[in-house]
């Protein structure tokens, strides 16, 4: 049993090494239905952290939450993480009591906004459902965070679909009709079971599996936006008055831990339903260790020469060493790497290239997906120095030449900007005017003090171009449009 054990950790262990960021062909391409209860916004955050799942979609039904006031949460939440393209929707209500818990749900900040941004639009859960679903070349596995309505509600209109769905994963009791999630909506449920799709329930039978300070302290360790999300949400007083008490638990959370690490559950399987629960020998230290690594696994690099991209500063030139921790600190190590690389294939440190790396990793982050998915058209021709743009946009993205991802338009614009498509979707991203007005100003500088081309005029841009990357933050610079 012993040796058993520690052959499951040390697996367990090798599938959960961050040594990848969003993975070009992920494992999982998933859609999340969420009622809004705070275990949700946990999982939801570990799903958008997974290096190897993509997440298309997230609807919103009614539980915890009615859907208007979860799909408010969740968009908060991804506009924090800024994933705002990912596909949100609200389905249904139901006649179902308001749950005891629902005022400290409604209470609760995902995020630090309440608003809808303005780049969102109210969406059906349904017709979300069936667009994303339309156009994934991938099979997909439904996500059951609540009751099972909206997926219940989608397969009624469209049983000639399902066959590109995997599996539903539900988190609910294993004594079904005595779980909230389904007696929210019994009749789901019957619909899933006729529909011939594979069913999994996830359910929590041990006790010691809190949200406590040990569990703060493991995923604080992994430094990530994902793990600090989910500290500065669960430092709000009510919520903290409830990990004093020992009331929270993991839930929700053990959905995406068991499709990421499925070696540390353990499965029966009864009336063609499986059944999932996490190993009981599993220390729950353990469990804390191998969510913090989840939460930071999409935050490190992708890549295909290095084990790890290098950061030692004994490695770079003076310049870019005194840089690089605090630049990595403020932007992340994934643009570090995709500016880097841009740099030595561009062959020298330029200020177009610099924003179209930083561009890149932008529209990366808006469609939370990694390199090679992205569809780029740039306007910035094929003339220094406005189509150096077109270099760092290759090397951030994955969207280059050969892969025949990226085209040049005829059409070119002063300001660098350039439009991404992900699956039957698209998005403009061009440099705010003011920035670029700023960028043409100081290269005119550079021209009229030191004469174009010279010596000390690339001095002078190399120096500019390092200011740029060292200050410049991708999420403030440019305007993102939906198209």
């Amino acid at each position: 049993m012993i040796k058993k054990v520690i052959g499951m950790l040390l697996l367990s262990a090798i599938l959960c090494v961050p040594a990848l960021a969003h993975s070009g062909k992920p494992k999982y391409h998933v859609i999340i239905d969420t009622d809004g209860a705070i275990d949700d916004m946990r999982a939801i955050t570990m799903f958008l952290s997974a290096n190897d799942i993509r997440v298309l979609a997230i609807t919103c039904s009614q539980g915890t939450l009615l859907p208007d006031s979860g799909f408010l949460k969740v968009i908060s939440l991804l506009s924090a993480f800024h994933h705002e393209g990912i596909l949100t929707g609200t389905g249904n209500e139901v006649n179902a009591e308001s749950p005891a818990w629902r005022a400290f749900a409604q209470n609760l900040l995902w995020a630090g906004s309440t608003k809808i941004p303005g780049a969102y639009m109210r969406k059906s859960s349904i017709e979300l459902l069936e667009k994303t679903i339309e156009y994934s070349e991938e099979k997909i596995t439904l996500i059951a965070l609540g009751s099972l309505k909206t997926y219940a509600d989608w397969i009624i209109r469209n049983q000639n679909q399902t066959g590109k769905i995997e599996r539903i994963i539900w988190y609910n009791s294993h004594e079904i009709n005595e779980g909230y999630n389904y007696a929210v909506d019994p009749d789901s449920y019957d619909v899933i079971r006729r529909s011939g799709i594979s069913l999994e329930v996830v359910s929590n039978d041990r006790n010691d599996l809190l949200i406590n300070e040990d569990y703060l302290n493991h995923i604080h360790n992994h430094h990530s936006i994902y793990a600090s999300q989910i500290e500065q949400v669960h430092s709000q007083l009510p919520v903290a008055e409830r990990i004093k008490d020992n009331h929270i638990m993991l839930w929700d959370d053990l959905v995406p831990l068991y499709l990421t690490a499925p070696v540390m559950f353990e499965t029966s399987t009864e009336n063609n339903i499986r059944f999932i629960t996490i190993n009981r020998t599993l220390p729950s230290d353990f469990v804390y260790e191998t969510i913090g690594k989840l939460l930071v696994s999409a935050t490190t690099t992708n890549n295909r020469v290095f084990n790890y991209f290098p950061v030692d500063t004994a490695l770079y030139k003076p310049d870019y060493a005194r840089m690089l921790n605090e630049t990595v600190l403020k932007f992340g190590l994934i643009e570090w790497k995709a500016i880097c690389m841009t740099n030595e294939i561009h062959g020298h440190t330029g200020i177009y290239s610099i924003i179209g790396a930083k561009m890149g990793v932008r529209a990366l982050d808006y469609f939370n997906v990694g390199v090679n998915n992205l569809s780029v058209t740039t306007f910035s021709g094929n003339i220094t120095p406005l189509s150096c743009f077109n270099d760092g946009i290759q090397i951030s993205t994955g969207a280059t030449i050969g892969q025949g991802l990226i085209t040049v338009s005829d059409s070119v614009s002063s300001i660098s900007s350039a439009i991404f498509e992900f699956n039957d979707r698209k998005v403009h991203i061009s440099v705010k005017p003011e920035i670029a007005e700023r960028m043409r100003n100081e290269i005119k500088y550079g021209v009229e003090t030191f004469g174009l081309l010279t010596p000390n005029y690339w001095s002078y841009i190399e120096k500019l171009a390092i200011e740029y990357w060292a200050n410049f933050d991708r999420n403030e610079i440019f305007l993102i449009e939906q198209m």
